[in-house]
């Protein structure tokens, strides 16, 4: 197996693996999709590359939703289900990448391929790898809040679930990179749970509350950053506090051009979730797989925003999966 590392974001063209697509449908292919939640922008644009190569492909395609990072039995259980269906591959978005190993390698054994993608299983039997470029994303983010910050200052993290690889990962190459680069700006404050919108609103309230002099907020996702945003514009700090982000959902790109995100690292979900899908099926027919799938991190400002393909980044607005 090889590794494929899109080096721009124009690379989503045919890779050489696949390229003159099969009639897969001829060979009534079915694929078991099994993601964390369906409630943040990040894996409805996940899920609409995967649907989409799906139907482009011509396979069936098997989807089962979580509801929340949180809930690790109930992902256990549907990739269970999956496996019971007989299934031809799965792929898995973990909602935890340790928690879900057991099943998934359970899978394996049965004869089942997965391919982990983005929040990967920690199996050594996966098909594929895909995923983003996830300590880049972090480290761009602390580049780019440290720049904004000059250099000094106390920021706080909502870090998201620990135990999630893209959230360990994103976090460690903030830290490092903030440790590294910008050594007088301290972390007072971080949250290792699975944080929503509104919970950022009542989390972020909390922390100005206790560190008043908190100057920036790192986000893990998206869609975190706008409700840190609401708490902060509600303590009228806009002109201290920074905020940044990463993915590009359309809350976020809205918030760049307001000027309420100083920045957002983003990923090419919708090229992750076709990806995805493409080796899952050349997993299920016996083809040669890539052992890893990396999209690269880009750093977003209002500045760059209007000359970005963002189909490769985020689903349709009318998309509902």
């Amino acid at each position: 197996m090889k590794k494929i590392v899109f080096t721009t974001l124009l690379a989503i063209g045919a890779l050489s693996t696949f390229a003159a697509s099969p009639s897969w449908a001829q060979q009534k292919i079915t694929i078991g999709y099994a993601t964390p939640e369906l409630a943040s922008s990040f894996w409805i644009s996940m899920t609409y590359g995967v649907e989409s190569e799906a139907k482009k492909l011509g396979v069936t395609l098997v989807k089962l939703n979580a509801g929340g990072d949180a809930n690790v039995n109930v992902q256990i259980s549907q990739i269970q289900d999956l496996m019971e269906r007989k299934v031809d591959a799965i792929i898995v978005g973990a909602t935890n990448g340790q928690a879900v190993n057991p099943v998934v390698e359970n899978a394996i054994g049965k004869g089942i391929p997965v391919v982990g993608l983005s929040s990967i299983p920690n199996s050594v039997g996966l098909a594929s790898k895909v995923g983003a470029d996830h300590y880049d994303m972090g480290r761009l983010q602390a580049e780019c809040l440290g720049k904004t910050l000059g250099g000094k200052g106390a920021v706080a993290m909502i870090a998201q679930q620990q135990g999630q690889t893209w959230a360990d990962t994103r976090r460690r190459g903030f830290m490092e990179t903030m440790n590294k680069e910008f050594p007088a700006i301290k972390v007072i404050a971080e949250s290792r749970k699975s944080v929503t919108r509104n919970g950022a609103i009542n989390l972020v309230d909390d922390w100005i509350q206790r560190f008043p002099e908190i100057n920036g907020v790192y986000n893990a996702i998206d869609d975190t950053a706008a409700g840190a945003w609401l708490a902060v514009k509600s303590a009228k700090k806009e002109q201290v506090i920074k905020i940044t982000a990463s993915n590009l959902s359309p809350t976020a790109q809205q918030m760049l051009k307001d000027g309420e995100l100083v920045c957002t690292s983003a990923q090419q979900i919708v090229t992750q979730g076709r990806e995805a899908l493409r080796q899952a099926v050349l997993a299920a027919t016996k083809k040669p797989t890539q052992a890893v799938v990396e999209t690269p991190a880009i750093l977003v400002t209002k500045d760059n925003l209007a000359t970005l393909d963002l189909s490769l980044l985020t689903a349709p607005t009318s998309y509902r999966p």
